[in-house]
Parts: C-alpha cells; sequence; structure tokens
C-alpha cells in the first residue's frame, strides 16, 4: 500500500542522495540502534533517494548541503507494507510502530551527513 502522507504534522523528511543515504543509514543504525528511527528508499524517478524521518519543525532549522527538507506543505510518499521487495518504494528502517515513533536524531544525522561531506 502506496500513499502520499504530509510532513510537517508528526515528522519531517531530510531528503539524501540514494547512496550517500544507504551509507549514513547504516551508520545511524549502528550508532542508535533501536532508536534510528525510520528511514525509506526510494529507486524510481532519475536517482535513488533516502528519507530519513526527524522530529516535526526539523525542516525549519535545516540547512546541510545536498540534502533537502520537507516539512509543513511536503507530502512524502510512504509504503505501508513494512517487508515490500526492494526493487519499489521500501523501508531501510522500518517504523517501529509504538507511541511515540522513535524518528531519526537531526543532530546524529546532521554530523553523519558532515563526516561523509554531504553533496548535491
Amino acid at each position: 500500500m502506496i500513499d502520499a502522507v504530509a510532513a510537517g504534522l508528526w515528522w519531517d523528511a531530510i531528503v539524501v542522495d540514494g547512496s550517500l543515504g544507504r551509507v549514513v543509514a547504516a551508520q545511524l543504525q549502528h550508532a542508535a540502534g533501536e532508536h534510528t528511527g525510520p528511514v525509506l528508499c526510494d529507486p524510481g524517478g532519475p536517482k535513488t533517494r533516502v528519507y530519513f524521518l526527524t522530529p516535526a519543525g526539523t525542516a525549519d532549522r535545516w540547512s546541510v548541503p545536498g540534502t533537502v527538507a520537507f516539512g509543513e506543505c511536503c507530502y512524502v510518499v510512504l509504503n505501508g507494507t513494512l517487508d515490500a521487495d526492494t526493487a519499489g518504494l521500501h523501508w531501510l528502517v522500518a517504523p517501529r510502530c509504538r507511541h511515540p515513533e522513535p524518528l531519526v536524531a537531526p543532530q546524529l544525522l546532521r554530523t553523519l551527513l558532515t563526516e561523509h561531506g554531504s553533496r548535491p
């Protein structure tokens, strides 16, 4: 089940190029463990993109080169199937479906992206 969901209410999304995004997602999992937060991969389109779901409001304060922040007035296409085929839209780190949902820590994400010299 694929659905467009509004960002900025429960979470924001930081979008990163696929190759860098996958590396950072793996390092984030290593650093944060079960508190990583949801990370989505979209291999469709001209470039693969990785979406890190961060706390709402992150997009308002985000300025890391080579990334795009989706907050209020933006939509992110999410896959409701947690074990979807990796050829399409799929979760690199699935949501834990707990309340409150652990989200990606913006400062840790910023640090990892800066270490890798995020590029457009």
